[in-house]
């Protein structure tokens, strides 16, 4: 939760949220397609309910399982898996493993776009 909202505990105050989470980066009247567990956001998050058409539910679906299958090639590059060992201080390391997942993001997002 704490990365899309930016809280650690369930109860903690909007005041206190980290403001770089995602739910305060997206632009007034967009929202995300989630689970369940982020159906208390519903000015942000769009989730299954009951009572919903088939065609939104199907539709819903669709946005879900391609989440999932991008996240699912994401994590078979295994890029989080090991040690990155390359740069000399921190602050070279973190900006050479950025680029690396960055790198691998734009290689499984064009796949999809391929429609592969």
């Amino acid at each position: 939760m704490s990365v899309f909202l930016g809280m650690e505990k369930k109860k903690q105050p909007k005041a206190e949220w980290n403001r770089d989470a995602l739910y305060w980066k997206l632009p007034k009247g967009k929202k995300v397609v989630a689970d369940s567990i982020y159906s208390g956001c519903p000015e942000k998050v769009m989730v299954k309910r009951e009572g919903h058409p088939e065609w939104v539910t199907e539709y819903l679906d669709r946005i879900q399982n391609r989440q999932e299958t991008y996240h699912e090639r994401l994590s078979n590059f295994n890029i989080l898996s090991s040690k990155f060992r390359h740069g000399k201080s921190s602050e070279q390391k973190m900006e050479l493993h950025r680029m690396a997942v960055d790198c691998v993001a734009f290689l499984v997002h064009h796949d999809l776009r391929l429609l592969h």
